[in-house]
């Protein structure tokens, strides 16, 4: 079965997409957006088109003080991702997540199928923080990052195999930001700058 997944026409967000990085764009509007102009693509064919965005749930862990960090391994599938740490977990909205009568309750129930395929871990707090959009390189500028911190009671990652895991605090997070890959290194800058601040 070909796999498809949930798209926007770019056209669609071009009023929203004024920036290149992390901006807290209203919940409200990602859904309406994807409740009005919300579809499906085959994967192969989204993933060359910039004429659309992929919408992607991308969910940083926070386990207590600590951020959990993962390093992918080379046996992780994607050559240019060996080695890079991601601060996020998630992936594609699947057609098999739902149907395009409410595009938001399928995103919503594809980021849960993606926290749970991916982690063992039991949710405190979901907290929206803001849209990633990343027009470095072609591939980034097919998807679109909703993104999340998630706190949560970690007890382990589902593919063990495929990470090495790390945890770290506010204060070691800026060490790995050089070895992150892209919307790591976005998300790290924008936790640095934005939520740090407001610790105790």
């Amino acid at each position: 079965m070909t796999e498809e997944v949930l798209v926007i026409a770019t056209e669609h967000l071009n009023d929203l997409l004024d920036f290149s990085g992390i901006k807290e764009i209203p919940l409200n509007v990602i859904k309406e957006r994807l409740r009005e102009h919300a579809t499906f693509l085959p994967r192969l064919h989204a993933e060359g088109d910039e004429s659309h965005r992929q919408v992607i749930p991308y969910i940083v862990l926070k386990n207590g003080e600590d951020f959990i960090l993962l390093k992918r391994t080379e046996k992780q599938g994607e050559k240019r991702l060996h080695n890079k740490f991601a601060l996020g977990i998630g992936g594609h909205v699947n057609s098999t997540d739902g149907d395009l009568e409410d595009a938001w309750r399928t995103f919503e129930r594809g980021l849960w199928r993606e926290f749970n395929e991916e982690v063992d871990a039991e949710p405190k707090a979901l907290t929206y923080l803001g849209v990633i959009n990343d027009l470095s390189s072609p591939v980034s500028r097919v998807h679109l990052g909703i993104l999340y911190l998630a706190e949560v009671e970690f007890r382990k990652l589902r593919e063990e195999d495929m990470f090495e895991i790390f945890t770290v605090s506010w204060d070691e997070l800026s060490a790995y930001k050089g070895k992150m890959e892209g919307w790591s290194t976005l998300t790290t800058e924008y936790l640095l700058k934005f939520l740090k601040p407001l610790q105790r």
